[in-house]
């Protein structure tokens, strides 16, 4: 078992966490700053604030999987605790925690497998045929908080109504947070939690469309693409174990790489990446194999699929 301090359940969260302070402190440093300045005499320059917005930036990127991560299994022991950083997260990718618990956990790893059902395919229910990257996009985070509350409805009728009710509560202390920041100073609110928090949500549903792209997925172990590159998988926590992690929702993410070694032999070839889980084009295309007289993959990006899996097979 991963080793563990007073806090973290994992010792290996001390570092998506710290990112994601880093970029609360960058995010919010500007306002303090230039509220300060007729004490230190020192008023930010144009400079000065652009250097912090792209420090504030780069940190951010890392906030949506420490978030996903987070939302699967609570990085701390405490409720207190867990609360108080799902507050942070909020704050740094414009997403309240249980709306990655609602639409993520339940509407999506339910359903990875129907495209008619999971609120994050990456195909039309309709055609069967897959969506731009850029359309996927925008249609993501326009229909995220629709498809989060319709889910937690669903859930409260199954006598399930915590997960609605926190995000509730989490969107209202969002507003407050929010209201506050931009009665403070409205121009560097904008530019450093909103306009940023935008291109996070962006990049959540960016990031998202190649990992179920060009798969066969009748199932659990080609249903999702595995991206073994070491780089990647740093930067990202080992989201690139993407089978791992569908078949094991809540196994810790540091623990996910030893966990595709074990099913490496149930994963077919067309589901296997190197470096990065795919092409980063517009509409990216369907990788070919590694060795292609061994699997037969999808003709194109855009053919209609047919999935098939046992009842039962799917858990969150």
């Amino acid at each position: 078992m991963a080793a563990r301090t007073l806090f973290f359940r994992f010792n290996a969260d001390v570092r998506p966490v710290a990112w994601v302070h880093l970029a609360a402190l960058f995010s919010v440093s500007p306002l303090v700053l230039t509220q300060l300045a007729p004490r230190t005499g020192h008023t930010p320059a144009i400079w000065e604030l652009a250097v912090i917005w792209l420090v504030s930036l780069y940190a951010r990127c890392r906030g949506p999987y420490s978030q996903h991560n987070h939302a699967h299994l609570a990085v701390f022991g405490s409720r207190a605790l867990n609360t108080a950083y799902d507050a942070v997260l909020t704050l740094i990718t414009g997403y309240p925690t249980a709306l990655w618990e609602l639409h993520h956990n339940i509407g999506h790893h339910r359903n990875f497998l129907e495209p008619g059902t999971d609120v994050a395919s990456i195909h039309d229910p309709k055609t069967g045929r897959a969506f731009s990257r850029v359309w996927y996009t925008l249609r993501g985070n326009a229909t995220i908080h629709r498809d989060a509350f319709r889910i937690g409805r669903a859930e409260a009728l199954r006598g399930r109504p915590k997960l609605l009710q926190k995000l509730r509560v989490e969107l209202a202390v969002q507003a407050v947070v929010l209201g506050a920041l931009l009665v403070w100073n409205p121009t560097l609110t904008v530019v450093f939690l909103v306009i940023p928090n935008v291109l996070a949500g962006a990049l959540v549903w960016w990031e998202s469309y190649v990992h179920h792209l060009g798969v066969p997925s009748t199932g659990i172990y080609d249903g999702s693409v595995t991206t073994t590159g070491q780089r990647f998988n740093h930067v990202n926590f080992n989201i690139g174990h993407h089978t791992a992690h569908h078949e094991k929702p809540t196994l810790h993410w540091s623990l996910l790489p030893g966990r595709t070694d074990v099913i490496a032999s149930k994963i077919p070839e067309v589901c296997w990446r190197g470096a990065s889980p795919g092409p980063g084009g517009l509409v990216a295309p369907v990788q070919e194999p590694r060795d292609a007289r061994e699997v037969r993959p999808l003709a194109s990006a855009t053919e209609p699929i047919r999935r098939t899996h046992p009842e039962g097979a799917l858990s969150a």
